[in-house]
């Protein structure tokens, strides 16, 4: 059998012989071939935009470099490239400009309340002092006779009707007054609310806030929080004496009052129907919690900024409600673990200032006494506690408005221009000027 030689193999001549990569030794395998890198696409404005990356050989102080002062939006130099020349959202104050995350809603909450201190810190203090103030005259003068009388009642002597219709005229002006003084309280934290908005929104670009320009701002909405503190007030006294007038109905319908048995299944029917507003309590109280903000940023009346505050937690009513009671959790703790300790202390060390047997006038007193010291510290935690809640709340309300309006876009705007008007960020009303109606 003859053998065929082998041919060598056949070089390739001219431009094939720089595309084809010489053939690997017997047994390894082939590599693919080389292909050149693609460039990366350059934006149109010459700088990268949001999510994208820098451009290759950009050096700080060269043109097109993101980060330097002074650039605008759409030219080079607007955002400093992160890791791997990725370039991050702007962030000028106290969050960055795009939709947060419940770590950002809290700690930016923090650090508003802390750069604009005065502001916050000292409206809220000043609110908390003035309501515990009249919350402890009120029971004081109400009550305090009536106490009085109690504790000098022998308990083996019936007490005649004179001093009993004493004792339940005192109670029912302790009501009366406890009823008022709740009302002018939630009046005074929905004006504290909206006022509390303008300077988080002004560190969300870096800007701080006093104490006066605070108020010098929100006071042309005064008048939409006080309706929008009466609406909201007007709705629990509707809801309540419907569920009253629910129970009253079920006491006279069992026949309650005549049989042990029947009063229990009362009271079981009484819980059970109270759930269902207390969870439609909770529902609408989450829908309707930007309305103080909306009032203040957005300059609408009180149903529009219901109607606001409803359309922007559409679809994340969740979300807003596992925030804000995350919020309300964190403050209750911190107060209680502060607030509890003091009460107990000045409850027990109070009464020895009086002797080892004080009589009734001195006991009241004494309990008069541990109540405003508790009070007192109650309202500088109620001050720190506040100021953060309403901060959070007002995060959120930037956070939904970015997620649906693109407030960031209106935001970074601002920011670009490096100057302060003095006004409030994304309001449709220019600063030192005042707004129109309120009612809507």
């Amino acid at each position: 059998m003859t053998q065929v030689p082998q041919q060598p193999p056949v070089e390739p001549e001219g431009e094939d012989a720089k595309v084809q990569p010489p053939a690997p030794p017997y047994g390894q395998p082939q590599q693919p071939p080389y292909v050149e890198p693609q460039q990366p696409q350059q934006s149109p404005y010459g700088q990268p935009q949001w999510g994208q990356y820098a451009q290759p050989g950009q050096q700080y102080g060269q043109p097109g470099y993101p980060g330097q002062p002074g650039q605008q939006y759409g030219q080079p130099g607007l955002n400093n490239p992160g890791f791997n020349n990725y370039v991050a959202p702007p962030k000028p104050g106290v969050i960055p400009l795009r939709p947060l995350g419940l770590g950002e809603i809290l700690d930016g909450a923090f650090q508003a309340a802390r750069r604009n201190g005065k502001a916050m810190f000292g409206s809220a203090l000043i609110f908390q002092l003035a309501t515990t103030a009249i919350t402890l005259l009120v029971m004081y003068l109400a009550f305090g006779q009536a106490f009085g009388d109690l504790l000098t009642m022998d308990p083996n002597v019936t007490p005649d009707s004179a001093a009993l219709e004493s004792m339940s005229g005192s109670l029912v002006s302790f009501s009366v007054s406890l009823l008022l003084t709740s009302i002018l309280a939630v009046v005074i934290q929905m004006i504290l609310q909206g006022a509390l908005v303008i300077p988080v929104l002004r560190a969300v670009l870096n800007r701080k806030t006093s104490f006066t320009q605070m108020w010098r701002l929100v006071r042309p909405r005064i008048v939409s929080l006080l309706l929008l503190a009466l609406l909201y007030a007007g709705a629990v006294f509707v809801t309540m004496g419907i569920y009253i007038l629910i129970v009253v109905a079920l006491i006279v319908g069992m026949d309650a009052l005549s049989s042990g048995g029947n009063a229990l299944g009362a009271i079981a029917l009484s819980l059970l129907i109270s759930l269902p507003f207390v969870a439609a309590s909770v529902w609408i109280g989450t829908k309707i919690l930007l309305a103080p903000a909306a009032i203040v940023v957005e300059n609408v009346g009180p149903i529009a900024s219901i109607k606001r505050s409803w359309i922007l937690t559409r679809n994340n009513w969740w979300r807003t409600f596992g925030i804000s009671i995350l919020a309300a959790v964190i403050a209750g703790v911190i107060g209680s673990v502060i607030t509890t300790p003091v009460s107990m202390l000045a409850s027990f060390l109070v009464p020895l200032m009086f002797g080892t047997e004080p009589d009734p006038e001195q006991m009241t007193n004494a309990i008069f006494i541990a109540q405003g010291i508790a009070s007192l510290v109650g309202a500088l935690v109620g001050a720190v506690t506040l100021a953060f809640q309403t901060g959070v709340m007002s995060l959120i309300y930037v956070d939904l408005r970015m997620r649906r309006d693109g407030f960031d876009i209106a935001l970074l705007k601002e920011s670009e221009t490096g100057k302060d008007d003095g006004g409030i960020p994304g309001s449709p009303v220019p600063a030192g000027q005042q707004p129109g109606p309120y009612g809507q």
